[in-house]
């Protein structure tokens, strides 16, 4: 019942600055840019390769820093703020997430008991721990969706980008990963990763085309378990996969972004906290992944 991956929503500091990334470095698509009085706040929607990005900065109108963005903005900075699904039909979908007990909020910010056709909903993040959205295809402009959406934009870019790798979640044990990623959400595991007990991991199919990876932080001392004592259970980053990683490094370091090493396959980009971004690129797939 869940498709693409409809977006990753983060907190941003300087809106205009985060569109000027994405479209002088990243060569985005962009949908949508307005301001939308419902959520007081500005976004827009970026697309790059397989991925939708919506970098919202929410409105600096002192009579509007109770609204939920503001507050989330106020209390964690900017950063990742949720993940958004498709779902063929919401109403349905919604009902079972009521059935494993987890509360849902409609747009207007009010509890949803009885969902209605077509509408769209968000869940509580204290009983998903990431706040998830999912809304039906249409529910916004998005060239994904059409037939002659291509990735050849991207792939014949110097960052030589594939698709997305994985979107990166924490959790406090993997367990739960299991339960909400696995048999709430219908994902399949793919890999489990326990080699560093510092940062157990699993990742999981889910929908159309993307994959999640959950992390369990077991200390501080690693930058998901700073993230993790810092915002909790949470959006911590996403990675690209590149048919080119040295080239894409040396692409981003003509554009005056550097990298941190991970390992042999996998940089992080230093980018601007004010982007509210940890974005990474690897060259290696994931175990059991088989996405072409």
């Amino acid at each position: 019942m869940i498709g693409k991956l409809y977006h990753l929503a983060h907190m941003v500091e300087d809106l205009a600055a985060t569109d000027r990334l994405f479209f002088e470095v990243f060569s985005c698509l962009r949908p949508y840019h307005d301001y939308e009085d419902g959520g007081k706040r500005y976004a827009s929607l970026a697309i790059i390769a397989d991925q939708c990005f919506e970098p919202i900065h929410p409105s600096d109108d002192p009579a509007d820093a109770d609204t939920p963005l503001a507050r989330y903005r106020a209390r964690f900075g900017d950063r990742m703020h949720s993940i958004a699904w498709y779902a063929d039909d919401v109403q349905s979908f919604a009902r079972r997430l009521l059935d494993y007990k987890i509360r849902l909020i409609g747009l207007n910010g009010r509890p949803v008991t009885d969902p209605e056709p077509g509408m769209a909903v968000w869940t509580h993040p204290r009983d998903t721990g990431v706040l998830i959205e999912f809304a039906e295809p249409g529910f916004a402009a998005d060239p994904r969706l059409g037939r002659s959406f291509k990735l050849d934009l991207w792939r014949n870019h110097p960052l030589a980008l594939l698709r997305t790798s994985h979107v990166t979640v924490l959790t406090h044990n993997l367990d739960h990963a299991d339960w909400l990623y696995g048999e709430v959400l219908g994902g399949s595991l793919l890999h489990r990763d326990t080699t560093n007990p510092a940062t157990p991991r699993a990742y999981y199919a889910i929908g159309e085309d993307t994959v999640i990876d959950a992390v369990a932080p077991a200390t501080q001392d690693t930058p998901e378990g700073a993230d993790y004592a810092a915002a909790g259970k949470a959006v911590h980053a996403i990675t690209f996969a590149t048919a080119d990683l040295a080239g894409a490094c040396r692409f981003l370091a003509s554009h005056n972004i550097s990298v941190t090493e991970a390992g042999p396959n996998l940089v992080w980009l230093n980018l601007d906290p004010g982007h509210g971004l940890r974005m990474g690129l690897t060259d290696i797939p994931i175990p059991g992944d088989l996405r072409s």
